[in-house]
């Protein structure tokens, strides 16, 4: 029998590799030592032997610590990769080995204000489930992030995907605190001019922006004081605590209507619908736990006026088996998304 060499016979040892990380990252071997439990002359030594196996020069030395070459940032964009790799890799093989834990991703604003007041009924429906939830905001490669299922924006309409279910529409319109709207008298668009209004810089869609708002009413932003803020929950926040009018997305704001923390000071027709959906993706086949939690996530958004799932799609996208009753037929509203 003949023995087929490795390939991998020239690779570098994970430990120097590991150390050379960590040295590029901390921009020093004696920091690099102290993280890794080595000695400054012993990091020294391995990233020597490093440069002197790979006949390149990786790091420049100075007087306030080390430099990467351009060899050294080659060697470190692939170094970093294979790292993940092997981190992701690992995480995926410990949560098979633990029965019932389901990584979950969402968007910042999604998940604070949606998704984590709910998960207490996920919990008592799946009470041996673990949720462990990262902050997604971008498009995510679940296999990559290691995650089961995650929360996604998808243009509307969407297209149909076997890993894909659609939720839920948002709709926008303004909100404050019931002391604000007492003490302003808002009886009407045009009342804004005598108001704070709050604003989330960078907004994603101009739905979530007040400058195509006062367009909307024939307003001036010269005609408004403003308050701006970097995060959408920080906005809301000062919404509630009678700061000013700010504009709030339902779903996500449904339990601070509810709870009278937020009112709409406008007619409830005052609203407008972004240009996108949130949907569900999961990475296949679809293990036990994560179909539990999209069954959960289903029943969630089926239960809003704004779902956009089967339950919730326009007559004319309906497929015939989907037309059943909330109450009594939910089941054949998942046999579609199967």
């Amino acid at each position: 029998m003949t023995l087929m060499p490795s390939p991998y016979r020239a690779l570098p040892p994970l430990n120097v590799l590991r150390t050379f990380e960590a040295v590029a990252r901390n921009a020093g071997f004696t920091r690099a030592g102290s993280e890794l439990g080595l000695t400054q002359s012993a990091v020294s030594r391995q990233i020597g032997q490093l440069e002197l196996d790979l006949g390149a020069r990786l790091f420049t030395r100075g007087p306030t610590g080390v430099a990467l070459t351009s060899e050294g940032r080659t060697l470190l964009d692939g170094v970093r990769a294979g790292l993940d790799s092997v981190l992701l890799a690992s995480e995926r093989v410990r949560a098979g080995r633990r029965a019932g834990v389901l990584a979950v991703g969402a968007p910042a604003a999604f998940a604070a204000w949606w998704l984590v007041p709910r998960l207490g009924r996920f919990a008592m429906r799946a009470p041996d489930v673990e949720v462990r939830l990262a902050v997604v905001d971008a498009e995510p490669d679940l296999d990559r992030l290691g995650l089961d299922i995650a929360f996604v924006l998808r243009p509307s309409p969407a297209p149909r995907r076997d890993d894909e279910m659609w939720l839920l529409r948002e709709a926008v319109f303004p909100v404050c605190s019931p002391a604000f709207r007492q003490r302003h008298e808002l009886h009407g668009p045009s009342d804004l001019t005598a108001c704070r209004l709050i604003e989330c810089d960078g907004a994603e869609a101009p739905e979530f922006g007040w400058r195509a708002w006062l367009a909307r009413f024939g307003l001036s932003e010269a005609q408004v004081p403003w308050a701006r803020f970097g995060d959408p929950g920080l906005a809301l926040t000062a919404a509630i605590d009678g700061q000013g009018v700010a504009l709030g997305r339902s779903p996500m704001i449904d339990a601070e209507l509810a709870a009278g923390r937020l009112v709409r000071p406008f007619a409830e027709h005052l609203s407008a619908r972004p240009e996108h959906l949130y949907a569900l993706k999961w990475r296949q086949p679809l293990a036990q736990s994560a179909l539990a939690f999209r069954d959960f996530a289903l029943d969630e958004a089926c239960g809003c006026e704004l779902a956009a799932g089967p339950c919730g799609m326009p007559p004319s996208e309906q497929d015939t088996a989907a037309v059943a009753d909330l109450g009594g037929r939910r089941a054949a509203l998942r046999v579609l998304t199967v």
